[in-house]
């Protein structure tokens, strides 16, 4: 009884914080996985099996790989496109980041424009597909046939080739157009002839080796626009640098064939080369077109003067001038060396003067000659010509309105107007120079009074010849100069790693898939039976019925797998299944209530929650310990056990209370000697059954029965239906009130609270029927597990009927 007490003084302390949740413990999670695992493992047979189909509508994916380092061009003079030393630290000056240059090689690398290239060259626009079960694979180097348009691209297109022998095969289910419209065109195709359709003209080449595996197969044909397949190429790679403190850069693409990748990749290396090489020629090919100018000017200059010296002396009769004057031209000699210096120095000067202002507002190359021996402004030019090819990179994939390129081009300005002025203040210092060296050839000229004018004409056009034979000389030189630029141009890279990769997919990752389909599998039911228990409001158990009242609870009737009739005694001495000792139990706690109880009074909430099933149990529960216990079925409104029991008499209850029978014993059925059970029926049905329970004859029967019996056992009606249960309760020392589960909407209870604390019902308490404890592990766990391992005589079910027959 101590005991007893302590357990409900606790529950009494969880009642004053009634209104909060109780946590979701790992024994909740645990039960709900055991008590319906069969569930679970439906739910996880599924998600795997749809997880599988998943993998096999999915085409496996791989990557590859290839690394470059760009090298530093500033030792390549002024032929390079990368950015030297000089000119990041100029563009640092204007305020351009300096030090970008890996970053802007990546996303040159990563560019449309050369995406487009690459599909271009791998013919990227068509596409090949074949079916393989639950998905189309794609087919490149492996493909049967090779499709070329000899048309122009006007719509995407599609359409399944079936290769029906070597000579050919047929053209069927045509898509075209914008939106693609299925068509009813079809047609013959023989290899290498032309085949007209309404999407383009095509020839189809049968690859040699590969046709004999597709005989009989139809291969799907798809052809998109270039810039189409430039997109999708783009959207497979990727590239970056691989870390902050080199210039190695790594590209990356990934794609459903490993052969297509590392072409993909290869492509955009030989394509990214070749734009650097282009860049780089840029240069040379504007001084080329410069010095072919410049070389066909002097050349017609050279003959004009070669002219006028054959004429000269053809008219003068002079054969040799020079052994008249060998004197004279001795000390002349270093002069006019000097003057010969100053003059093409100068006249090289004057070419660039004038190119430079003729193109005062275009963004040429300024041709690099190198007969100007002024070094700063040799270093000005290259650094300008670096700057512009920068310039016209940028632009490239920039706008012209990209602060970058304005300020690129104000700092090209600058520059430009500063060479400019430098070299019209080279010119007039050579000019300075060439005048002083034409005085002090003058100077000697002029002792040379007495040779005849003839011969100081002579030496006039010599001295014109020999300037423009050495302006000649050099322009041819450098024009074989620049054509060997040209021819051993490099770019500034260099490819560290060829694609290479795994040849294992990391798409679709089929172990993570499979994991996540699993962990689903497993979610989607709990979560399911957490929102039903979350939306269920009916009593589930003891736990809620402890959670909400402090009313003691006598004990549990289990839920059983056969179907019995309310009136069934299924208890007996020889049985020892989980129905049988649950009333044990119920019988062994009763003292701990009342000890003293005689007269014990069964209701419930409701019809329909085993009240007359329980009462006529428990009743033969106490007589199958010695005790006489008589059984009396209140119910005079309905009179359930009655007729449940074939005693639907005239006699009963009723006949008593209403007077018309003294005699109780007259009145009793015996209804099992083995169980020392009789029954007082209900009787008659009363036209005022609440009046009759209100008379004095009531307590004047129980005292009547208690005589006879040691235990009287009422079965009365349900108290929340009408008030015979309240009534009757005067003469009862015990109160079980039977709630089944799933029947009685939880939020009574505490309405059955406050029947209990104002004391309504004489020493209330409850028994659980139709629980199921045992299967869904719901409560505490200190129940009765009904059954003792005594070896229960109930037949077990078998596999398939435990499987089908779950509740």
């Amino acid at each position: 009884m101590e005991v007893n007490n302590n357990n409900q003084s606790a529950r009494s302390r969880r009642r004053k914080n009634t209104g909060i949740e109780e946590t979701l413990t790992f024994r909740d999670i645990l039960d709900t996985f055991v008590a319906n695992w069969f569930w679970f493992l439906i739910s996880v047979i599924l998600c795997l099996a749809a997880a599988r189909l998943f993998l096999a509508t999915k085409n496996k994916v791989y990557q590859r790989q290839a690394v470059m380092l760009v090298k530093d061009d500033s030792s390549q003079g002024g032929g390079g496109r990368r950015s030297n030393i000089s000119t990041d630290a100029l563009m640092q000056l204007n305020g351009v980041l300096a030090g970008a240059s890996v970053k802007n090689e990546v996303y040159i690398l990563h560019s449309f424009q050369l995406a487009q290239e690459v599909a271009k060259n791998l013919q990227l626009d068509v596409m090949y597909n074949i079916r393989s079960g639950l998905r189309n694979v794609s087919l490149y180097n492996d493909r049967p046939f090779t499709v070329n348009f000899i048309t122009d691209f006007t719509v995407p297109a599609s359409f399944l080739l079936n290769i029906e022998n070597s000579r050919g095969g047929t053209i069927s289910n045509v898509k075209f157009g914008i939106p693609m419209e299925k068509s009813d065109f079809t047609a013959k195709v023989e290899w290498g002839k032309v085949v007209k359709t309404p999407f383009g003209n095509f020839i189809a080449t049968p690859m040699e080796g590969q046709l004999a595996d597709f005989v009989g197969m139809s291969v799907g044909v798809q052809r998109i626009s270039v810039e189409n397949a430039a997109i999708i190429l783009y959207n497979k790679v990727t590239s970056g640098e691989i870390d902050k403190e080199s210039t190695l850069v790594r590209i990356t693409c990934t794609d459903t064939n490993i052969q297509r990748a590392d072409d993909i990749l290869s492509g955009l290396l030989d394509a990214y080369k070749q734009s650097i090489i282009e860049d780089k020629n840029q240069m040379a090919k504007s001084t080329s077109a410069f010095i072919e100018d410049r070389i066909g000017l002097i050349h017609d200059e050279l003959s004009q003067v070669e002219g006028q010296m054959a004429d000269f002396k053809q008219n003068s009769g002079l054969v040799d001038i020079k052994a008249s004057s060998d004197a004279f031209i001795a000390q002349s000699n270093t002069a006019r060396q000097r003057t010969i210096q100053a003059e093409t120095q100068y006249s090289m000067v004057e070419y660039l003067v004038d190119y430079l202002s003729q193109n005062v507002e275009g963004n040429n190359l300024i041709p690099t000659m190198g007969g100007i021996s002024d070094v700063g402004i040799t270093t000005q030019i290259g650094n300008y010509n670096q700057m512009l090819l920068q310039r016209n990179r940028l632009s490239e994939n920039s706008s012209e309105n990209s602060p970058t390129i304005v300020d690129l081009d104000k700092n090209l300005e600058q520059m430009k107007t500063a060479i400019l002025a430098s070299l019209r203040g080279y010119s007039a210092s050579l000019k300075l120079q060439v005048d002083k060296a034409r005085k002090e050839e003058a100077g000697l000229m002029g002792s040379l009074q007495s040779v005849p004018q003839k011969e100081k004409q002579v030496i006039d056009i010599a001295r014109q010849q020999t300037i423009k034979e050495t302006l000649y000389t050099y322009l041819l030189n450098k024009r074989e100069e620049t054509a060997l630029q040209l021819a051993i141009t490099e770019a500034n890279i260099r490819v560290v790693e060829q694609p290479f990769g795994s040849r294992s997919p990391i798409a679709p990752r089929t172990k993570v898939i499979m994991l996540l389909a699993l962990l689903i599998g497993i979610v989607v039911p709990f979560a399911f039976f957490q929102i039903k228990k979350l939306f269920d409001t009916t009593v589930r158990g003891r736990k809620d019925i402890e959670k909400f009242t402090t009313i003691p609870i006598l004990g549990e009737v289990p839920h059983s797998q056969v179907s019995i009739n309310d009136s069934e005694i299924v208890v007996d001495g020889d049985k020892d299944d989980a129905l049988a000792e649950a009333f044990r139990m119920i019988r062994f706690n009763m003292p701990f209530i009342n000890k003293d109880a005689r007269v014990i009074m069964l209701t419930s909430t409701m019809p329909g929650e085993g009240k007359t099933f329980i009462s006529g149990n428990f009743a033969a529960t106490l007589g199958l310990t010695g005790k006489k216990v008589v059984l009396i079925d209140a119910d005079i409104r309905k009179r359930t056990r009655s007729r449940l029991a074939s005693m639907g008499g005239n006699v009963g209850l009723t006949s008593y209370l209403s007077g018309n029978i003294d005699d109780v014993s007259s009145l009793i059925v015996n209804k099992s000697k083995e169980c020392n059970l009789d029954i007082l029926p209900a009787g008659v049905m009363a036209p005022n059954p609440t009046e009759l329970l209100m008379s004095d004859r009531l307590e004047q029967l129980i005292e009547e029965l208690k005589k006879l019996y040691d235990y009287v056992i009422i079965d009365n009606v349900p108290a929340q239906v009408v008030a015979d249960a309240g009534i009757v309760n005067r003469v009862a020392d015990l109160t079980i009130y039977v709630l089944r589960e799933t029947k009685v909407d939880r939020r009574y209870l505490p309405e059955l609270e406050r029947l209990h604390q104002e004391k309504i019902f004489n020493h209330l308490c409850i028994v659980i029927n139709d629980s199921r404890a045992k299967s869904k592990k719901y409560g505490y766990g200190y129940g009765y597990g009904y059954g003792y391992g005594y070896g229960s005589k109930e037949k077990k079910k078998g596999f398939w009927s435990k499987l089908f027959n779950r509740k």
